[in-house]
């Protein structure tokens, strides 16, 4: 299973410090399908421009104006990818959260962004919910929980 590496560094920005050897410290970290997934206050151009010239991918989300998501991947194909995840909440706080992204984000619902979603156990109510949205799921369990995979079609995404 590919690895997710988070970095947020907002708090460095907003104290006016410099990210970049501590970005790039996680970059060098990176498996071949690993993602690298960096929070920051702005779209970071020079740093897309950096690891596209050594061959990453990305893909961006914004979540508000000073919350920006940028995503890096070797392979095209594993973006865009993004996971909620929902371990450590009481039930229905799980199926609300990812109803609610899934109604905000039309990508989910087209198979132009993949979805994942993690939960401490399968999340069985949420299901009926997710076919009736004309999405397929995969469900891989394991100890830390349950991984829902959520698909347009059976051949959308990676």
């Amino acid at each position: 299973m590919r690895r997710i590496v988070v970095l947020d560094v907002r708090e460095i920005l907003v104290n006016k410090g410099e990210p970049f050897h501590v970005i790039m410290a996680s970059v060098e970290s990176l498996g071949s399908d690993d993602i690298f997934e960096l929070h920051a206050t702005f779209e970071p151009t020079p740093l897309i421009r950096l690891l596209s010239n050594r061959g990453f991918h990305h893909a961006v989300r914004t979540l508000a104006a000073d919350h920006v998501v940028t995503q890096f991947a070797r392979e095209k194909r594993h973006l865009p990818y993004w996971y909620l995840d929902n371990r450590g909440l009481e039930p229905p706080q799980p199926m609300l959260r990812t109803l609610a992204l899934l109604d905000e984000e039309p990508q989910f619902q087209t198979g132009t962004m993949g979805l994942e979603i993690w939960n401490d156990r399968v999340p069985v109510f949420l299901l009926p919910e997710i076919e009736a949205r004309g999405l397929t799921y995969e469900i891989v369990e394991s100890d830390d929980g349950a991984r829902v995979k959520l698909y347009k079609s059976a051949n959308s995404l990676p």
